[in-house]
């Protein structure tokens, strides 16, 4: 398989096996959209970066890269209680904007 020379390659260790995740800029993906999705066609999940960041995963349809990973609510509870310092959290709970949505029905 040619990969080209500007395409990193980022190693991620899953249990005892090592998955291989290749890395491409927005810019290569528009010029080359039909080898990437010919890859992810036969499993490969791509990670798309702009100025070196993340913003997107191009993944076989399905398929999430957050498939099986179990949320830790603890560590959830400790970034609110740091970002909101135990305070309630602004606006109105969830249920009376849902209860309001749905009007006389």
């Amino acid at each position: 398989m040619h990969v080209p020379h500007n395409v990193l390659r980022l190693v991620l260790q899953v249990g005892a096996q090592e998955e291989t995740m290749e890395t491409a800029t927005i810019r290569e993906v528009q010029h080359n959209l039909a080898a990437y999705v010919r890859k992810v066609e036969h499993g490969a999940e791509i990670q798309i970066r702009r100025r070196n960041q993340v913003v997107a995963f191009l993944v076989p349809a399905g398929k999430s890269h957050l498939q099986g990973r179990k949320v830790n609510w603890e560590d959830l509870r400790e970034w609110r209680r740091k970002m909101w310092g135990g305070k309630p959290l602004p606006g109105k709970p969830l249920s009376e904007i849902v209860y309001e949505s749905r009007g006389d029905r």
